[in-house]
């Protein structure tokens, strides 16, 4: 079977990666992003997450659209009802209903400022919506000053997105502005501040081994500062690679346990993270060496060898 059929190549080669003998390193396709794994194959184990952000042009309106698996409605349901501070006689939300006929929760959330704590004397306010179909979940989140949804213009362009927003069964592969598995109609003043970042997660078909592929637009100096500001205590370490690369991994120099790479080509930054139990690299289920030459092999494939049309299925 040609490597060079489609970019979603993982998810027409489970079958055959599951099937490859013990040791045998696979070409495997996570969207854009092409990379060797020892050993056998990986399996997506959820679907494609994805992030959409808009703006409005004149007030100061923003919107956050997020797709998940399933599982996610009821966690983000949580989100959306914050719970009461010890010290407010009320609690910060209320719920609402929107003309819809599928499974949802909807809620208005009073905060105190755009990144403030939730409270019903804020003068911000975050709308709230969570909807799912069998396969995904998606969380909506419209945020603004309180002032600007007193504008009777303004508040019905909110009620008539959070009420024709929905999940179509759809591939990634031909995205835009946001994720076409969302079905969405924007008002005319709101534009996209970017193209959506997704992010993929596999896991090994043998070896316990998972990686998380993710795909943004954003600068590398953006996604370094995930690393480069955690708690966690990361390490800057060395590929063999001969692109603008940040390989970052914890743990002791010469035993590591988790592992992290960073780069940008195609007009893409990929950051992928690698998790692997620190008692399988004890035993020897998998190599430090091993893990590297996956990062090493990564690259983006480039829009010239892409595939379009009906040759490329979703992951």
């Amino acid at each position: 079977m040609s490597m060079a059929r489609g970019v979603f190549r993982l998810a027409i080669s489970i079958g055959v990666l599951a099937a490859c003998p013990a040791g045998a390193e696979i070409l495997l396709r996570a969207d854009r992003v092409e990379l060797t794994v020892p050993n056998g194959g990986m399996t997506r184990s959820r679907p494609p997450r994805s992030v959409s952000t808009f703006e409005h042009r004149s007030i100061d309106l923003t919107i956050k659209i997020e797709v998940e698996g399933p599982n996610y409605y009821e966690y983000w349901k949580r989100a959306c009802a914050p719970e009461k501070l010890d010290w407010e006689a009320t609690s910060p939300y209320q719920t609402g209903t929107l003309a819809r006929t599928d499974q949802y929760f909807y809620s208005r959330i009073s905060q105190s400022s755009r990144y403030g704590i939730f409270t019903p004397r804020g003068s911000w306010l975050q709308h709230c919506l969570i909807f799912r179909s069998d396969e995904l979940a998606a969380k909506v989140t419209i945020d603004l000053p309180k002032s600007a949804q007193g504008n009777e213009a303004t508040a019905s362009e909110i009620e008539r997105l959070l009420a024709g927003v929905r999940l179509a069964a759809a591939s990634i592969e031909e995205r835009g502005q946001s994720d076409p598995r969302l079905v969405l109609e924007m008002p005319d003043d709101v534009v996209a501040t970017g193209l959506p970042t997704y992010a993929f997660q596999l896991k090994h078909d043998r070896l316990p081994l998972g990686l998380d592929v993710t795909l943004s637009d954003e600068t590398v100096d953006t996604a370094k500062q995930l690393y480069e500001i955690s708690a966690r205590g990361w390490k800057v370490g060395s590929l063999a690679r001969a692109d603008e690369h940040f390989y970052y991994f914890l743990g002791r120099d010469h035993h590591p346990d988790d592992f992290a790479l960073v780069f940008r080509s195609e007009g893409v930054t990929v950051r992928i993270d690698v998790a692997v139990e620190k008692s399988s690299l004890d035993r020897g289920d998998i190599t430090v060496e091993e893990i590297k030459r996956i990062l090493s092999s990564a690259r983006v494939i480039p829009a010239n060898e892409l595939v379009k049309g009906g040759q490329n299925p979703s992951p």
